[in-house]
């Protein structure tokens, strides 16, 4: 499966579902566990650059919007 669009909005809404407790990897919120098993079934395509993102530049992004770095996505 692929997902185009622009990385740090899927990612934003991924940081979320944690946040709030209805996304979850064997009960825990594991966000490297949580996304980088996503990243295992689901291409993340960057449609400005139309290259798949790797799934340590999507929890790169998780990082920094979880540290307030990206407020807008968030």
């Amino acid at each position: 499966m692929e997902y185009y669009g622009h990385p740090k909005e899927v990612v934003g809404v991924i940081v979320k579902l944690i946040g709030q407790g209805t996304l979850r990897y064997n009960g825990a919120d594991n966000y490297t566990q949580i996304i980088r098993s996503l990243t295992s079934m689901i291409d993340v395509v960057n449609v400005e650059t139309g290259k798949i993102m790797s799934g340590e530049s999507l929890l790169s992004y998780a990082k920094r919007i979880r540290a307030g770095e990206l407020p807008e996505y968030e």
